[in-house]
């Protein structure tokens, strides 16, 4: 199987976003911690899968370089696209690879529901973007869609060893469309280059963006890497 790669490099400059609504008010989408129990065809669903951040700090502790976590807002932003999200907040510290495979079972369980294969897309950011990775790895499925955002570790940073090991066990296992998306500013990831080469059978695609915020981007809903998830989430 053929193998296409494609890189967009983006010029935009980080504008402030800002959102009034919160969790209590989703205005279009729906929202779960687990795939419900009914599934409408023809919607589109996404699992999101936060940073570490919130697993040792927990929702309202500010990062002291990339400010508040803003995972109700991340979420909000989702749903007012019409997008049905299946997420949670992890409020303590969870296991990698076990939690990467429960989710690829709640991915096989929406299949099982007649749900296509390219209404499901899995997106995560930092800890979750490896969960990502790793679920993508262990899905047999060229059509899910996936979504890593900035996780894969740059040499002599703590991501690193994480990313080896991913490289050396479950890089060439990848399967699926999978989108990348970094920010040049970001001192601690990439965008996952070596994994991508070891990965005939998927089909991937490198956003880089100059926002100036690192790392922290991915912190809030700012439009300009939330239009990039839902345009691939949509395709």
């Amino acid at each position: 199987m053929w193998k296409r790669t494609i890189v967009i490099l983006a010029l935009t400059v980080w504008v402030p976003f800002s959102m009034s609504n919160g969790r209590a008010g989703f205005p279009k989408g729906e929202t779960y911690t687990a795939v419900p129990h009914s599934v409408d065809p023809t919607k589109k669903y996404l699992f999101y899968m936060h940073g570490s951040w919130i697993e040792m700090n927990g929702l309202n502790q500010t990062h002291p370089l990339h400010g508040l976590y803003e995972y109700d807002r991340v979420v909000n932003a989702f749903l007012e696209r019409g997008i049905v999200v299946i997420s949670e907040a992890r409020l303590i510290r969870v296991p990698i690879g076990r939690y990467a495979n429960n989710v690829a079972g709640q991915v096989r369980l929406l299949l099982n529901r007649g749900l296509s294969p390219g209404h499901i897309t899995v997106i995560g950011h930092s800890k979750g973007g490896h969960m990502a990775l790793l679920v993508a790895s262990i899905m047999e499925e060229d059509d899910v869609n996936f979504v890593v955002m900035a996780r894969c570790g740059k040499k002599g940073t703590q991501f690193r060893r994480g990313y080896e090991t991913f490289l050396k066990k479950r890089a060439s296992s990848l399967r699926g469309r999978i989108l990348t998306i970094y920010d040049t500013d970001d001192r601690v990831s990439g965008i996952c280059r070596e994994a991508f080469e070891m990965a005939p059978r998927s089909t991937t695609q490198k956003i880089v963006l100059h926002t100036r915020k690192g790392h922290g981007l991915f912190y809030s809903p700012e439009p300009i890497w939330i239009d990039h998830v839902v345009r691939w989430a949509e395709r």
